[in-house]
Protein backbone atom coordinates (compact mmCIF):
# COMPACT_ATOMS: atom_id res chain seq x y z
CA UNK A 1 0.00 0.00 0.00
CA UNK A 2 1.25 3.50 -0.51
CA UNK A 3 0.97 5.91 1.99
CA UNK A 4 1.49 10.33 1.95
CA UNK A 5 3.44 10.93 5.50
CA UNK A 6 3.75 14.37 6.48
CA UNK A 7 6.82 16.43 6.73
CA UNK A 8 9.23 15.38 9.36
CA UNK A 9 12.47 17.13 9.86
CA UNK A 10 15.50 15.26 10.72
CA UNK A 11 19.05 15.59 9.86
CA UNK A 12 18.76 13.90 6.75
CA UNK A 13 21.58 14.39 4.26
CA UNK A 14 22.58 13.32 -0.13
CA UNK A 15 24.59 10.33 0.35
CA UNK A 16 27.25 11.03 -2.79
CA UNK A 17 27.61 13.84 -5.28
CA UNK A 18 25.83 14.81 -8.61
CA UNK A 19 23.15 12.47 -7.38
CA UNK A 20 19.74 13.72 -9.29
CA UNK A 21 16.84 14.88 -7.77
CA UNK A 22 13.85 14.30 -10.02
CA UNK A 23 10.56 14.86 -10.97
CA UNK A 24 9.21 11.53 -9.91
CA UNK A 25 9.92 7.92 -8.16
CA UNK A 26 11.22 6.27 -11.56
CA UNK A 27 14.50 6.29 -13.13
CA UNK A 28 13.43 7.83 -15.86
CA UNK A 29 11.66 10.58 -14.35
CA UNK A 30 13.18 14.12 -15.38
CA UNK A 31 15.89 15.35 -13.37
CA UNK A 32 15.16 18.30 -11.39
CA UNK A 33 19.14 19.13 -9.86
CA UNK A 34 21.88 17.24 -9.26
CA UNK A 35 22.99 17.95 -5.85
CA UNK A 36 26.06 17.58 -3.77
CA UNK A 37 27.29 15.12 -0.99
CA UNK A 38 26.12 16.27 2.24
CA UNK A 39 23.41 18.77 1.05
CA UNK A 40 21.29 18.52 3.57
CA UNK A 41 17.54 16.95 3.06
CA UNK A 42 13.67 17.50 4.71
CA UNK A 43 11.50 14.52 4.22
CA UNK A 44 8.08 15.58 3.17
CA UNK A 45 6.63 12.36 2.92
CA UNK A 46 7.57 8.46 1.74
CA UNK A 47 6.02 6.38 -0.56
CA UNK A 48 6.01 2.58 0.81
CA UNK A 49 5.43 0.26 -2.10
CA UNK A 50 6.89 1.19 -4.59
CA UNK A 51 9.45 -1.03 -6.65
CA UNK A 52 12.12 1.07 -4.63
CA UNK A 53 11.66 2.85 -1.75
CA UNK A 54 11.75 6.57 -2.18
CA UNK A 55 11.05 10.30 -0.96
CA UNK A 56 9.65 13.67 -1.62
CA UNK A 57 11.86 16.01 -0.24
CA UNK A 58 13.52 19.73 -0.12
CA UNK A 59 17.07 19.88 -0.88
CA UNK A 60 19.34 22.99 -0.24
CA UNK A 61 21.26 23.57 -3.39
CA UNK A 62 23.69 26.54 -2.45
CA UNK A 63 21.32 29.14 -0.97
CA UNK A 64 18.01 27.40 -2.65
CA UNK A 65 15.73 24.61 -1.37
CA UNK A 66 14.63 22.53 -4.03
CA UNK A 67 11.66 20.07 -4.23
CA UNK A 68 12.19 16.55 -5.76
CA UNK A 69 12.05 12.40 -5.07
CA UNK A 70 15.13 10.52 -3.86
CA UNK A 71 15.13 6.85 -3.23
CA UNK A 72 16.52 4.94 -0.16
CA UNK A 73 19.60 4.58 -1.29
CA UNK A 74 20.47 8.39 -2.02
CA UNK A 75 19.60 9.39 1.50
CA UNK A 76 22.19 9.21 4.72
CA UNK A 77 20.20 8.80 8.22
CA UNK A 78 17.17 7.12 7.19
CA UNK A 79 17.58 4.82 9.98
CA UNK A 80 16.82 7.56 12.02
CA UNK A 81 14.10 8.75 10.08
CA UNK A 82 12.60 4.79 9.84
CA UNK A 83 12.66 5.12 13.76
CA UNK A 84 10.50 8.37 14.27
CA UNK A 85 7.97 6.98 12.00
CA UNK A 86 7.49 3.94 13.63
CA UNK A 87 7.03 5.87 16.60
CA UNK A 88 4.54 8.07 15.05
CA UNK A 89 6.55 11.65 16.09
CA UNK A 90 5.19 13.53 12.95
CA UNK A 91 5.12 17.32 12.14
CA UNK A 92 2.49 19.39 10.44
CA UNK A 93 2.56 19.93 6.63
CA UNK A 94 2.01 23.19 5.98
CA UNK A 95 -1.11 23.96 3.23
CA UNK A 96 0.36 24.25 -0.11
CA UNK A 97 -1.40 27.86 -1.49
CA UNK A 98 -0.72 26.88 -5.34
CA UNK A 99 -4.18 26.55 -7.48
CA UNK A 100 -2.30 24.33 -9.97
CA UNK A 101 -1.11 22.08 -7.06
CA UNK A 102 -4.10 21.47 -5.17
CA UNK A 103 -5.78 19.13 -8.70
CA UNK A 104 -9.42 17.82 -7.54
CA UNK A 105 -8.99 19.14 -3.94
CA UNK A 106 -10.00 22.01 -2.35
CA UNK A 107 -7.75 24.38 -3.33
CA UNK A 108 -6.93 27.54 -2.01
CA UNK A 109 -6.95 29.62 -4.95
CA UNK A 110 -5.79 32.27 -2.30
CA UNK A 111 -5.13 30.71 0.94
CA UNK A 112 -4.70 34.46 2.33
CA UNK A 113 -3.45 32.94 5.73
CA UNK A 114 -1.46 30.34 4.65
CA UNK A 115 0.23 32.15 2.01
CA UNK A 116 1.21 35.18 3.68
CA UNK A 117 2.40 33.38 7.20
CA UNK A 118 4.91 31.01 4.92
CA UNK A 119 6.26 34.44 3.94
CA UNK A 120 6.51 35.72 7.09
CA UNK A 121 4.24 38.56 6.67
CA UNK A 122 2.13 38.99 9.90
CA UNK A 123 -1.19 40.76 9.44
CA UNK A 124 -2.29 40.51 12.66
CA UNK A 125 -2.19 44.17 13.03
CA UNK A 126 -4.25 45.23 10.14
CA UNK A 127 -7.77 45.93 10.70
CA UNK A 128 -8.18 46.59 6.93
CA UNK A 129 -6.32 43.29 5.68
CA UNK A 130 -8.47 41.35 8.41
CA UNK A 131 -11.76 43.26 6.76
CA UNK A 132 -10.88 42.12 3.18
CA UNK A 133 -9.74 38.98 4.20
CA UNK A 134 -13.23 38.22 6.19
CA UNK A 135 -15.31 39.85 2.71
CA UNK A 136 -13.12 37.35 0.71
CA UNK A 137 -14.17 34.58 3.35
CA UNK A 138 -17.81 36.15 3.07
CA UNK A 139 -18.05 35.73 -0.78
CA UNK A 140 -17.50 39.14 -1.32
CA UNK A 141 -14.56 39.97 -3.00
CA UNK A 142 -15.51 42.98 -4.73
CA UNK A 143 -16.21 44.68 -1.79
CA UNK A 144 -13.04 43.54 -0.55
CA UNK A 145 -11.20 45.26 -3.71
CA UNK A 146 -12.71 48.51 -2.71
CA UNK A 147 -12.21 48.73 0.55
CA UNK A 148 -8.17 47.94 -0.61
CA UNK A 149 -8.21 50.49 -3.78
CA UNK A 150 -7.59 53.41 -1.42
CA UNK A 151 -4.63 52.05 0.22
CA UNK A 152 -3.01 50.65 -3.23
CA UNK A 153 -3.31 54.08 -4.43
CA UNK A 154 -1.32 55.26 -1.77
CA UNK A 155 1.28 52.32 -1.66
CA UNK A 156 1.66 52.21 -6.14
CA UNK A 157 5.48 51.17 -5.57
CA UNK A 158 4.84 48.55 -2.77
CA UNK A 159 7.97 47.58 -0.07
CA UNK A 160 8.33 44.28 1.90
CA UNK A 161 5.49 46.08 4.06
CA UNK A 162 3.11 46.42 2.15
CA UNK A 163 3.47 43.33 0.36
CA UNK A 164 0.62 41.66 2.51
CA UNK A 165 -1.77 44.27 1.28
CA UNK A 166 -1.05 43.35 -2.88
CA UNK A 167 -1.33 39.72 -1.68
CA UNK A 168 -4.87 40.16 -0.52
CA UNK A 169 -5.71 42.54 -3.68
CA UNK A 170 -4.78 39.99 -6.03
CA UNK A 171 -6.21 37.50 -4.16
CA UNK A 172 -9.67 40.01 -4.16
CA UNK A 173 -9.21 40.60 -8.02
CA UNK A 174 -8.92 37.15 -8.41
CA UNK A 175 -12.20 35.85 -7.01
CA UNK A 176 -14.15 38.92 -8.30
CA UNK A 177 -12.90 37.40 -11.86
CA UNK A 178 -10.42 40.45 -13.04
CA UNK A 179 -7.40 38.47 -13.35
CA UNK A 180 -5.68 40.82 -15.20
CA UNK A 181 -5.59 43.41 -11.95
CA UNK A 182 -4.79 40.39 -9.88
CA UNK A 183 -1.87 39.80 -11.82
CA UNK A 184 -0.74 43.23 -12.17
CA UNK A 185 -0.60 42.94 -7.99
CA UNK A 186 0.59 39.83 -7.89
CA UNK A 187 3.42 41.09 -9.99
CA UNK A 188 4.20 44.18 -7.84
CA UNK A 189 4.75 41.53 -4.55
CA UNK A 190 6.79 38.90 -6.60
CA UNK A 191 9.10 41.83 -7.62
CA UNK A 192 9.54 42.64 -3.73
CA UNK A 193 9.83 38.90 -2.67
CA UNK A 194 9.52 35.80 -5.29
CA UNK A 195 7.40 33.75 -2.52
CA UNK A 196 7.09 30.34 -4.64
CA UNK A 197 4.13 29.32 -3.58
CA UNK A 198 2.53 33.12 -4.87
CA UNK A 199 4.64 32.83 -7.98
CA UNK A 200 3.04 29.03 -8.55
CA UNK A 201 -0.47 31.11 -8.32
CA UNK A 202 0.79 33.52 -10.28
CA UNK A 203 1.93 31.34 -13.18
CA UNK A 204 -1.90 29.83 -12.96
CA UNK A 205 -3.64 32.50 -13.31
CA UNK A 206 -1.22 33.65 -15.99
CA UNK A 207 -1.94 30.12 -18.33
CA UNK A 208 -5.25 30.77 -18.41
CA UNK A 209 -5.59 34.30 -19.09
CA UNK A 210 -3.10 33.34 -22.00
CA UNK A 211 -5.36 30.55 -23.45
CA UNK A 212 -8.15 33.14 -23.51
CA UNK A 213 -10.79 31.77 -20.87
CA UNK A 214 -13.09 34.32 -21.41
CA UNK A 215 -15.63 33.83 -23.88
CA UNK A 216 -18.44 32.54 -24.02
CA UNK A 217 -20.23 33.26 -20.74
CA UNK A 218 -23.44 31.90 -19.20
CA UNK A 219 -24.93 32.74 -16.02
CA UNK A 220 -27.42 31.31 -13.96
CA UNK A 221 -28.51 31.93 -10.52
CA UNK A 222 -25.68 31.00 -8.11
CA UNK A 223 -23.16 30.35 -10.98
CA UNK A 224 -20.98 32.08 -14.09
CA UNK A 225 -20.07 29.18 -16.82
CA UNK A 226 -16.69 30.17 -18.93
CA UNK A 227 -16.96 27.62 -21.89
CA UNK A 228 -14.75 26.67 -24.88
CA UNK A 229 -17.22 26.67 -27.48
CA UNK A 230 -14.50 24.75 -29.87
CA UNK A 231 -15.08 21.83 -27.57
CA UNK A 232 -18.28 22.07 -25.80
CA UNK A 233 -21.42 22.64 -27.59
CA UNK A 234 -23.78 25.73 -26.48
CA UNK A 235 -26.75 23.62 -25.17
CA UNK A 236 -24.06 21.06 -23.66
CA UNK A 237 -22.89 24.22 -22.04
CA UNK A 238 -26.00 25.17 -20.60
CA UNK A 239 -26.70 21.79 -19.05
CA UNK A 240 -23.85 21.85 -17.21
CA UNK A 241 -24.39 25.31 -15.70
CA UNK A 242 -27.96 23.86 -14.69
CA UNK A 243 -26.55 21.17 -12.81
CA UNK A 244 -23.73 23.24 -10.82
CA UNK A 245 -26.81 25.72 -9.73
CA UNK A 246 -28.92 22.54 -8.85
CA UNK A 247 -25.48 21.20 -7.13
CA UNK A 248 -25.22 24.41 -5.21
CA UNK A 249 -28.34 24.88 -3.96
CA UNK A 250 -28.60 21.06 -2.45
CA UNK A 251 -24.91 21.25 -1.30
CA UNK A 252 -25.49 24.92 0.73
CA UNK A 253 -28.42 22.99 2.42
CA UNK A 254 -27.06 19.31 3.11
CA UNK A 255 -23.03 21.73 4.37
CA UNK A 256 -24.44 25.65 5.59
CA UNK A 257 -22.15 27.40 2.59
CA UNK A 258 -23.19 30.39 1.14
CA UNK A 259 -22.01 33.73 -0.70
CA UNK A 260 -23.17 37.02 -2.00
CA UNK A 261 -21.40 36.58 -5.63
CA UNK A 262 -22.06 34.04 -8.37
CA UNK A 263 -19.52 31.07 -8.39
CA UNK A 264 -17.19 30.67 -11.47
CA UNK A 265 -16.76 27.84 -13.27
CA UNK A 266 -14.53 26.87 -16.44
CA UNK A 267 -15.31 24.20 -18.85
CA UNK A 268 -12.86 23.33 -21.69
CA UNK A 269 -11.14 20.77 -23.67
CA UNK A 270 -9.29 18.33 -21.65
CA UNK A 271 -5.98 19.49 -22.94
CA UNK A 272 -6.69 23.08 -22.67
CA UNK A 273 -7.27 21.66 -18.92
CA UNK A 274 -4.03 20.40 -18.32
CA UNK A 275 -1.86 23.06 -20.07
CA UNK A 276 -4.14 25.89 -18.26
CA UNK A 277 -4.23 24.15 -14.67
CA UNK A 278 -1.11 22.01 -14.31
CA UNK A 279 -2.90 19.29 -13.06
CA UNK A 280 -1.64 15.81 -12.45
CA UNK A 281 -3.12 13.36 -15.28
CA UNK A 282 -5.34 11.22 -13.15
CA UNK A 283 -7.15 14.33 -12.44
CA UNK A 284 -10.70 14.81 -13.00
CA UNK A 285 -11.50 18.21 -12.13
CA UNK A 286 -9.66 21.35 -9.87
CA UNK A 287 -11.02 23.95 -7.54
CA UNK A 288 -8.48 26.66 -6.99
CA UNK A 289 -10.97 29.04 -6.34
CA UNK A 290 -12.45 28.43 -9.70
CA UNK A 291 -14.05 24.97 -10.48
CA UNK A 292 -12.25 23.86 -13.57
CA UNK A 293 -13.26 20.63 -15.91
CA UNK A 294 -12.32 18.80 -18.69
CA UNK A 295 -15.33 18.10 -21.11
CA UNK A 296 -15.77 14.69 -22.24
CA UNK A 297 -15.51 14.49 -25.71
CA UNK A 298 -19.19 14.55 -27.34
CA UNK A 299 -22.31 16.29 -28.15
CA UNK A 300 -24.45 15.85 -25.00
CA UNK A 301 -22.79 15.57 -20.94
CA UNK A 302 -22.13 11.62 -19.51
CA UNK A 303 -22.21 10.37 -15.81
CA UNK A 304 -18.76 11.59 -15.53
CA UNK A 305 -19.38 15.35 -16.42
CA UNK A 306 -22.32 14.95 -13.77
CA UNK A 307 -19.80 13.43 -11.24
CA UNK A 308 -17.22 15.98 -11.71
CA UNK A 309 -18.84 19.13 -12.01
CA UNK A 310 -20.95 18.25 -8.35
CA UNK A 311 -17.24 16.70 -6.81
CA UNK A 312 -16.28 20.08 -7.41
CA UNK A 313 -18.80 22.11 -6.14
CA UNK A 314 -18.85 20.60 -3.14
CA UNK A 315 -15.22 21.82 -2.77
CA UNK A 316 -16.35 25.21 -3.55
CA UNK A 317 -19.57 25.29 -0.67
CA UNK A 318 -16.63 23.71 1.11
CA UNK A 319 -14.02 26.27 0.78
CA UNK A 320 -16.92 29.61 1.50
CA UNK A 321 -17.04 27.90 5.18
CA UNK A 322 -13.13 27.48 6.08
CA UNK A 323 -9.89 25.95 5.66
CA UNK A 324 -10.33 22.64 6.14
CA UNK A 325 -8.44 19.32 5.63
CA UNK A 326 -7.89 17.29 2.28
CA UNK A 327 -9.17 14.12 3.44
CA UNK A 328 -12.58 15.97 4.66
CA UNK A 329 -12.63 17.83 1.29
CA UNK A 330 -12.13 14.92 -0.82
CA UNK A 331 -14.46 12.80 1.52
CA UNK A 332 -17.45 14.99 1.47
CA UNK A 333 -17.25 15.51 -2.50
CA UNK A 334 -17.46 11.97 -3.01
CA UNK A 335 -19.72 11.11 -0.61
CA UNK A 336 -21.83 13.66 -2.34
CA UNK A 337 -20.91 13.26 -5.53
CA UNK A 338 -22.73 9.72 -4.99
CA UNK A 339 -19.47 7.76 -4.42
CA UNK A 340 -19.33 4.59 -2.01
CA UNK A 341 -16.38 2.73 -1.18
CA UNK A 342 -16.36 -0.74 -3.75
CA UNK A 343 -16.35 -3.88 -1.09
CA UNK A 344 -12.91 -5.20 -2.80
CA UNK A 345 -11.40 -1.63 -2.00
CA UNK A 346 -12.74 -1.70 1.78
CA UNK A 347 -11.50 -5.18 2.48
CA UNK A 348 -7.46 -4.02 1.65
CA UNK A 349 -8.84 -1.18 4.17
CA UNK A 350 -9.62 -3.86 6.67
CA UNK A 351 -6.72 -5.17 6.14
CA UNK A 352 -4.11 -2.19 5.96
CA UNK A 353 -5.66 -1.45 9.47
CA UNK A 354 -5.25 -5.01 10.84
CA UNK A 355 -1.32 -4.66 9.71
CA UNK A 356 -0.79 -1.57 10.89
CA UNK A 357 0.06 -0.04 7.71
CA UNK A 358 -3.18 2.11 6.93
CA UNK A 359 -2.72 5.64 8.03
CA UNK A 360 -4.24 8.26 9.82
CA UNK A 361 -6.29 11.00 8.79
CA UNK A 362 -3.66 13.52 10.12
CA UNK A 363 -0.80 11.39 8.37
CA UNK A 364 -2.38 12.34 4.60
CA UNK A 365 -1.31 15.12 2.86
CA UNK A 366 -3.21 18.74 2.85
CA UNK A 367 -3.92 18.42 -0.62
CA UNK A 368 -4.02 15.01 -3.34
CA UNK A 369 -3.03 16.92 -6.27
CA UNK A 370 0.59 16.07 -5.94
CA UNK A 371 0.42 12.95 -5.25
CA UNK A 372 0.91 9.70 -8.39
CA UNK A 373 -2.11 8.35 -9.56
CA UNK A 374 -1.28 5.01 -7.46
CA UNK A 375 -0.71 7.35 -4.40
CA UNK A 376 -3.98 9.26 -4.86
CA UNK A 377 -6.10 6.11 -5.18
CA UNK A 378 -5.17 5.24 -1.47
CA UNK A 379 -6.00 8.51 -0.11
CA UNK A 380 -9.25 8.82 -1.85
CA UNK A 381 -9.99 5.39 -0.68
CA UNK A 382 -8.93 6.48 3.15
CA UNK A 383 -10.74 9.51 2.86
CA UNK A 384 -14.18 8.12 1.51
CA UNK A 385 -14.36 5.15 3.76
CA UNK A 386 -13.52 8.32 7.01
CA UNK A 387 -16.79 10.17 5.58
CA UNK A 388 -18.91 7.13 5.53
CA UNK A 389 -18.03 6.07 8.53
CA UNK A 390 -18.75 10.00 9.64
CA UNK A 391 -22.26 10.25 7.80
CA UNK A 392 -23.62 7.07 9.24
CA UNK A 393 -22.31 8.00 12.73
CA UNK A 394 -23.19 11.82 12.55
CA UNK A 395 -26.03 12.17 9.85
CA UNK A 396 -26.59 15.46 7.44
CA UNK A 397 -27.10 17.67 10.55
CA UNK A 398 -24.09 16.64 12.42
CA UNK A 399 -21.78 17.19 9.06
CA UNK A 400 -23.28 20.53 9.86
CA UNK A 401 -22.45 21.32 12.85
CA UNK A 402 -18.28 19.70 12.93
CA UNK A 403 -18.61 22.35 10.03
CA UNK A 404 -19.73 25.12 12.23
CA UNK A 405 -17.71 24.10 14.98
CA UNK A 406 -14.17 23.63 13.38
CA UNK A 407 -12.65 22.73 17.25
CA UNK A 408 -14.53 19.75 17.54
CA UNK A 409 -12.64 18.02 13.93
CA UNK A 410 -9.88 16.85 16.02
CA UNK A 411 -11.38 14.34 18.18
CA UNK A 412 -13.88 13.41 15.35
CA UNK A 413 -10.08 12.47 13.40
CA UNK A 414 -9.08 10.65 16.69
CA UNK A 415 -12.88 8.34 16.19
CA UNK A 416 -12.60 7.45 13.33
CA UNK A 417 -8.97 6.80 13.31
CA UNK A 418 -9.78 3.98 15.14
CA UNK A 419 -12.85 2.46 13.15
CA UNK A 420 -11.16 3.22 9.96
CA UNK A 421 -11.18 -0.25 7.99
CA UNK A 422 -13.75 -1.87 10.31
Amino acid sequence: MTVAYLLLLLALSVKNDGTALRTGCSADSDVVAKVPAGAAVKIKFSMAGEATPCYKVSVAVGDKSVDGYLSAAAIDGLESFDKERKNANWAATPSASSGSAAADTKGSGGNTSDLLAGNEINTAGSALLKKAEQLIQDGRPSDALALLEPELRAHPHPTKSDLALYVVAGIAARKADNNPQALEYWRKALDVENDPRLAAMYASVDREVKSNLSKPVIFGLRVKLLYDDGAVPSDMAHDMLAIIDDTYGRVSAELGCSTNERITAIVTSRQTYMSTTGAPEWSGGIFDGRIHIPASAGKQMNAEDRRALTHETVHACLAMMGDWPGWLHEGIAQTLSGDKLPAGIKNQLKQAAKDGTIPTLEMLVPHFGGLSASQARVAYAVALDAAEIMYADFHNDGIRNILRNPARLPAVMEELDKRMGE
